[in-house]
C-alpha cells in the first residue's frame, strides 16, 4: 500500500526505507532500509552491539534430540497430538519454532501452528492454538545441552514409552539422559523488527531505536536528495505506527514522530513522501521485513485485514 503525500506525481524517486548508503548520484532510484521500519541486515548489526542473545531470538527453528535415545522429540503429523522422542532423524515435523518471552524462556511452536504445552496432566502435547504460561517452557543451556522446565520447576524427560513429560522428580545433572537433550539451530535468519524489540526488550529497545531514529537520517539527507534530481521519497513503514506513541509489544512508540519529522524535511525542501505499508498486521509475507515473529504468514484474516485497512485509513489522513 502506497499513500502518496504531496500534490503532484513523482517523475523520479528515492526510497528511504533508510538504512544503508545514498547513492544519489549513480541511479535514479536509492534504498535507505529503516529508519521507520526495518530489515534485517541493519538490525542484526544494531542488536550485534551487546545484550541481545542472537543465537534464541524469535523465530530461530530448533530441533531436539535426547541425549540417552539419540530419537529426536517430535509432534507427529506437525501437531496435533501427544509429543514423542521417537525418530531416527529430524524433518519438519521434529523443527520448532521458538517464541521467546525472556531470555531464558520460549514457546515452542510446531509445523501447523500448534504450540507445545503441558496442560494436560504430565504429558507434553502438540495442541495449545495460543500460547500461555502452560505453553512456556524454562531452558537451562550448556553449550548445545539443554534442560527444559515448567514454569513451576518441573524438568521435562522421556517416559519409558518415548513420550515427553513433565515429571522429573529432581534437579538433573547434565550426564541425566532421561532429561538432557541436544539442541540443533536449524535456522536463525529473521532480523527484523520483532526480533530487534522483543530480543532488546522494552527499556533497551526504546533507547536503541531512539538513538538511531536520531541520527541515521537528518534534514541534511533531504536536501541532498533535493539538489541531486530526485523530487520524492518513499518511507515504508510498520503497521504499529497507527498506535503511536504505546504500539502493541513488543515495538516500540516514536515511528509516527520520526515520519511527522521527515514530512517537514521534505516540505521545506520540496519533495514529495509516498508512505509505504511495508509491514501489515500479521505479516503478509512471512518475511524480517514485515515484522513477522516465527515466520508464519498470519494476515489473511478478517481481523488482520481490517486493522490493515485502518491503518491505511489513518496514514492517509496524516
Amino acid at each position: 500500500m502506497n499513500c502518496s503525500h504531496g500534490d503532484e506525481a513523482a517523475s523520479s524517486c528515492v526510497s528511504l526505507r533508510l538504512w544503508g548508503s545514498v547513492r544519489a548520484k549513480a541511479r535514479p532510484f536509492v534504498n535507505r532500509q529503516g529508519f521507520l521500519q526495518g530489515q534485517g541486515g541493519e538490525l542484526g548489526r544494531m542488536a550485534g552491539g551487546g545484550g541481545v542473545d542472537q543465537a534464541l531470538l524469535d523465530g530461530t527453528q530448533v530441533q531436539l534430540k535426547s541425549v540417552g535415545l539419540h530419537k529426536y522429540v517430535s509432534a507427529g503429523d506437525g501437531g496435533g497430538g501427544n509429543v514423542t522422542v521417537d525418530r531416527d532423524a529430524a524433518s519438519s515435523w521434529e523443527t520448532f519454532k521458538l517464541w521467546r518471552v525472556s531470555m531464558n524462556e520460549f514457546q515452542f511452536r510446531c509445523l501447523n501452528g500448534q504450540f507445545l504445552t503441558a496442560s494436560d496432566g504430565d504429558v507434553i502435547s502438540a495442541t495449545a492454538d495460543s500460547p500461555g504460561d502452560s505453553e512456556t517452557f524454562y531452558i537451562e543451556r550448556n553449550n548445545t545441552l539443554l534442560h527444559i522446565k515448567l514454569l513451576n520447576g518441573s524438568y521435562l524427560q522421556v517416559s519409558d514409552n518415548n513420550q515427553l513429560t513433565s515429571n522429573y522428580p529432581s534437579q538433573p545433572g547434565w550426564d541425566d539422559d532421561v532429561t538432557t537433550f541436544e539442541m540443533t539451530v536449524v535456522a536463525n535468519n529473521l532480523h527484523g523488527d520483532y526480533q530487534l524489540a522483543n530480543g532488546y526488550g522494552p527499556e533497551q529497545a526504546k533507547s536503541v531505536l531512539t538513538e538511531h531514529r536520531k541520527n541515521f537520517v537528518s534534514g541534511s539527507d533531504f536536501y541532498f536528495i533535493s539538489q541531486n534530481g530526485i523530487n520524492a521519497v518513499r518511507i515504508p513503514v510498520g503497521w504499529w505506527i497507527a498506535y503511536d506513541p504505546d504500539p502493541p509489544a513488543p515495538f516500540i512508540g516514536g515511528s509516527l514522530n520520526a515520519l511527522d519529522r521527515a514530512f517537514y524535511w521534505a516540505q521545506i525542501h520540496g519533495l514529495k513522501c509516498i508512505i509505504d505499508l511495508h509491514a501489515a498486521p500479521g505479516s503478509q509475507n512471512g518475511m524480517e521485513h514485515s515484522a513477522t515473529r516465527d515466520g508464519s504468514v498470519d494476515w489473511p484474516s478478517e481481523a488482520n485485514i481490517q486493522k490493515t485497512l485502518d491503518v491505511i485509513n489513518f496514514l492517509a489522513q496524516r
